[in-house]
């Protein structure tokens, strides 16, 4: 792993210069919403002992949808939200207790879409302090994991298969880390993350 990772997985100020440096080169990528239900999703990224942690949440048994699984807090969107990133910030501050005022959003990035619920899914990267008292919503949240951000750039710690889905092949990648599976939307959120991470640090290298 390079000096240059190094420094992205243990620095706030790093990740946030870089992350709002590529967003701004690669705009965003919106896909039509098409009929869909359109979700919105907070991605926090914290520091924690010199390193720094993505927040994700593993689904209760109790919910519509994903149940089970892990993923970013986040839900529908709803009348009352004025906007997408509100709606993130609103079902993060439901399902674990942060508070929309303690969260610094650095940037949208792509739209997604979950293959088998049919969602029209719109993350939001944000920064959140640590230590944190979080409350976790029992019926809709079974518990927090909280991997290293490093995980997702290691090819080692992923997997791409090929599924078969209404007959038409999809690839799904996923993440392996202390018997958790994070793959799905969750998964492809996180791709792009790194890829968008990626891409600023491939123009350094090139420039220096």
């Amino acid at each position: 792993m390079s000096k240059a990772h190094n420094h992205i997985f243990n620095d706030l100020v790093t990740f946030e210069e870089r992350l709002v440096s590529a967003r701004r080169r690669y705009p965003k990528i919106s896909l039509p919403v098409d009929g869909l239900v359109t979700a919105a999703v907070l991605v926090p990224i914290f520091q924690k002992n010199g390193a720094l942690h993505v927040l994700l949440t593993k689904r209760s048994d109790m919910v519509e949808h994903h149940r089970g699984e892990i993923s970013f807090p986040g839900g529908k969107l709803d009348l009352t939200d004025p906007d997408l990133k509100s709606c993130a910030l609103r079902e993060t501050l439901e399902e674990v207790g942060i508070l929309p005022a303690d969260v610094k959003v650095l940037a949208e990035l792509d739209d997604f879409y979950t293959v088998a619920t049919r969602f029209h899914v719109v993350p939001f990267v944000g920064l959140i302090p640590h230590p944190y008292e979080y409350h976790v919503s029992p019926r809709e949240i079974a518990g927090i994991v909280d991997p290293p951000l490093d995980i997702f750039f290691d090819p080692s710690k992923s997997r791409e298969d090929t599924w078969i889905f209404r007959g038409e092949p999809v690839k799904m990648t996923s993440y392996l880390w202390e018997g958790h599976n994070i793959w799905g939307a969750t998964a492809r959120i996180l791709k792009h993350l790194v890829e968008l991470i990626e891409s600023k640090e491939h123009e350094n290298e090139l420039n220096d």
